[in-house]
């Protein structure tokens, strides 16, 4: 069992907003030119992305480019799929990659970008695919709030925008990660943070040849990318659940302060967890509710088991946070009870020794001959005994009392 100790959320923040002027005029535009999401002129940007060719692209075969100088800090993959095959290929040159057309039996392409993308590399997927300044800046400006955006009013080329976050466990702690993708017919674009095994299962799922994903289009890659967004999500329940069922034993046994301080790291993740978690709920239904083509009466109905399993987690994550509430409270009450009984016994010590510190007060008085059995030689073993007496005398009667 993997121990949540001081769980945190590490959110990275690689993306950079350093982002050169960019002349919107259209394909001729240098490849090396950035696009600038804060001086872009919506109207002539648009514009400027109907007149590019190319997408979708013409069926040909599609040749892998290897120069010398990478595409910038961020990975890109380009995956092109459809019953009848399957590519995988590293992209270098963004620029000359995707000036070529799609394999003949491609049907979905899937582009992959792993890291911060270069302002070269995010301005040719612009241009090339047609995305919106908009939706670029929310790429590039992390962290974003789960949400859908549809883009369809000023283009012909229209698709969905969506940022979610994805989180999972790294080292026994806690890591969060915007997962930005862009979903168009037969086109989906994805942006990572990190991470690159996250979709590790959905390549393997690409790879068997009579996979419902393989003979699906771009809105099922969609649910697929989703379904394991959330997926990653149960594991780390999991581990929770069964740190807390232990923690419990031990706050059950005894006051233990490591203890203690562990449950409350989880329940400073666990409420990481609902501000990541909750707005997925909000955005399951939003996509469910959208009306844009590009998602499948079919596809609508895994969305829907996709929505079930955000509710589930965000129910689970509020019992946990139940049960750690409940876990402090015990070792508080605990921790309160222990001082109760150190305060009663203290009370009990006070209360047997007040009389017989009176007794030794007046025995102790200089008055020669005037105190009774000063003269008894034995007088000190009595009064030892009398005092002895009226300590257990006063024990019964709190014993009786049930004080003690």
């Amino acid at each position: 069992m993997v121990r949540l100790r001081q769980s945190v959320m590490t959110v990275h923040k690689e993306s950079t907003r350093q982002m050169n002027d960019d002349d919107p005029n259209g394909p001729d535009s240098s490849p090396a030119d950035a696009v600038d999401v804060d001086s872009m002129d919506l109207g002539g940007q648009l514009e400027s992305y109907e007149g590019t060719a190319g997408y979708p692209e013409d069926s040909a075969n599609v040749h892998e480019h290897r120069p010398d100088t990478p595409s910038g800090p961020a990975e890109v993959m380009c995956i092109d799929y459809g019953p009848d095959g399957l590519t995988q290929t590293p992209v270098y040159d963004v620029e000359t990659f995707f000036g070529e057309p799609r394999p003949a039996f491609s049907t979905v392409r899937w582009i992959n970008v792993i890291g911060p993308p270069s302002p070269s590399v995010l301005g040719v997927l612009a241009r090339r695919f047609h995305l919106h300044p908009l939706a670029v800046e929310d790429l590039i400006q992390t962290p974003q709030q789960p949400k859908l955006d549809e883009y369809n009013e000023f283009s012909s080329h229209s698709y969905l925008f969506v940022t979610t976050r994805a989180v999972d466990e790294h080292e026994g702690k806690l890591r969060s990660q915007q997962v930005s993708m862009f979903i168009g017919d037969g086109q989906l674009i994805s942006f990572q943070e990190f991470d690159k095994p996250l979709w590790d299962s959905t390549r393997t799922r690409l790879e068997d040849e009579g996979s419902r994903l393989r003979r699906s289009g771009s809105d099922f890659l969609f649910y697929c990318l989703l379904d394991r967004i959330v997926d990653e999500v149960f594991p780390v329940m999991q581990d929770i659940g069964e740190e807390l069922d232990h923690l419990d034993g031990i706050l059950t046994d005894r006051i233990d302060e490591d203890a203690a301080k562990e449950v409350h790291d989880i329940k400073r993740a666990l409420l990481v967890m609902r501000r990541e978690v909750w707005p997925m709920r909000d955005l399951m239904q939003s996509i469910r509710s959208s009306d844009h083509p590009v998602i499948s009466t079919e596809t609508r109905a895994y969305l829907r088991d996709v929505q079930d399993h955000c509710r589930h987690l965000a129910d689970t994550i509020e019992l946990y946070r139940e049960a750690t509430v409940g876990m402090l409270d015990v070792y508080t009450n605990a921790i309160n009870q222990r001082m109760n009984d150190v305060m009663k016994v203290l009370t009990i010590i006070a209360t047997i020794f007040i009389p017989l510190s009176f007794l030794t007060g007046i025995f102790g008085m200089n008055f020669t001959g005037s105190l009774p059995g000063q003269d008894d030689g034995s007088a000190f073993w009595i009064f030892v005994t009398a005092c002895l007496v009226l300590a257990g005398g006063m024990l019964g009667f709190f014993r009786y009392k049930k004080w003690i």
